[in-house]
């Protein structure tokens, strides 16, 4: 893994959008629904997104939905969360 990628899954909203378009694609507005975020704040972020390589966006008419690039990457933030959660537990 390169610094970028660890950079990129370090904001906690980059993770959790992540999650809420790992089972099916969206636009901007679904996505801040579903996480209860200002739309202009989701966009930010979905750029990130992008630009690391994360998710991938298409373009349907006037909306453009975002998806994850990788179905490893939802595996890979379960694996960090359970040793996180592993870690937590002996402190």
């Amino acid at each position: 893994m390169n610094d970028r990628l660890y950079k990129c899954l370090s904001s906690g909203n980059r993770r959790r959008i992540l999650y809420c378009i790992g089972e099916e694609a969206k636009c901007v507005n679904e996505i801040s629904d579903c996480l209860d975020l200002e739309q202009s704040l989701v966009s930010h972020h979905l750029k990130e997104l992008v630009n690391c390589g994360l998710i991938e966006k298409e373009r349907d008419g006037k909306k453009i939905y975002y998806r994850v690039s990788e179905s490893e990457i939802i595996d890979l933030l379960e694996k960090g969360k359970e040793l996180g959660d592993k870690l937590e537990e002996r402190c």
